[in-house]
């Protein structure tokens, strides 16, 4: 149906209209699919696609894919970080994680930053932005389906509050966490942190 309401849509003689219901038609699209993803994920049937995969190579394609004009700084090891993950997932995963900090960001501030590091324990991936901040009485409910800190911005900053949750479910869905560090007025840095005891090392 979306897809249906998409070229009708482009058929349409009102250039602002026709952009307007196709920016409503992303937003939904990308909700039913945050839907999709999260159910798949948290079901007992989930199955994870893992193989040995870089992570400086999924960190630069993602930025490249679909953040090639943000600016977004990058520290990644000079040694090529190697483990066992689903791809897809964490890219995903990366890219939610940029897309807020992006949103986040103001035009004035230094742009967003990725930061991968790794020991033989575990893979280290954190998104940090130089935007407002979050309260701190906000932090703890980050990641729950639907939780918006400020329902009344949904419009201008997007999304349903579903975003971070999702990434949550793919750090957990590895073995790892997802944690929120946040300052107002300073920023705000989301770490996710991989075990690496199926990693692939060298």
């Amino acid at each position: 149906p979306l897809t249906r309401a998409k070229v009708a849509v482009a058929l349409l003689d009102y250039p602002r209209q026709r952009d307007e219901i196709s920016r409503d038609l992303d937003e939904l699209a990308r909700l039913v699919e945050e839907l999709l993803e999260t159910e798949r994920l948290t079901t007992r049937h989930r199955v994870l696609d893992r193989r040995p995969a870089s992570l400086n190579a999924l960190v630069e394609e993602v930025i490249a894919s679909f953040f090639a004009g943000a600016g977004v700084r990058r520290t990644l090891p000079a040694r090529d970080v190697q483990a066992e993950v689903d791809s897809a997932r964490i890219k995903l995963l990366l890219k939610n994680l940029l897309d807020n900090a992006v949103r986040h960001t103001p035009a004035a501030a230094a742009p967003p930053e990725v930061t991968l590091s790794a020991t033989p324990e575990a893979v280290a991936l954190s998104v940090r932005d130089h935007g407002t901040g979050i309260a701190p009485e906000h932090l703890p409910h980050l990641t729950e389906p639907f939780y918006r800190a400020d329902p009344a911005r949904r419009r201008e900053t997007g999304g349903y509050g579903l975003g971070l949750y999702l990434c949550r479910v793919i750090a957990e869905a590895h073995g790892g966490t997802l944690a929120i560090d946040s300052t107002p007025g300073q920023g705000t840095t989301v770490r996710v942190l991989l075990p690496r005891k199926d990693s692939v090392r060298g």
